[in-house]
């Protein structure tokens, strides 16, 4: 089983960057968890042939890593313009004129 671990971390890694570049976030929790069990499968050194797989994974690591940074700068960007929007859409309700409708109250129970 060890044999296949690195290759099964690699091709981890290769899932997680195209979830990643396609914005998949939802996907990426199912992700991690597969891959956090590899890792506990992990021997506590790796072997030398398996170096080239991990320094792939890292790789793909470091380049998913960049693309959910961006993401999240995106989002960011994104919730800051909606409650801009939101404020000056209480802004101009308030320059209306028009009252605010009171809340109502049945007598039907």
């Amino acid at each position: 089983m060890s044999d296949q671990i690195y290759s099964q971390l690699l091709a981890l890694g290769r899932e997680e960057h195209a979830l990643c570049t396609d914005a998949r976030w939802d996907d990426l929790a199912d992700l991690n968890a597969r891959r956090d069990f590899l890792l506990t499968q992990l021997p506590a050194v790796a072997p030398a042939w398996a170096l080239p797989e991990l320094r792939e994974a890292v790789r793909l690591q470091a380049l998913s890593a960049a693309v959910i940074k961006q993401g999240m700068i995106e989002t960011a960007t994104e919730l800051r313009r909606l409650k801009t929007g939101r404020t000056a859409a209480a802004g101009y309700q308030s320059g209306t004129g028009v009252a605010k409708p009171l809340p109502s109250f049945s007598s039907a129970a």
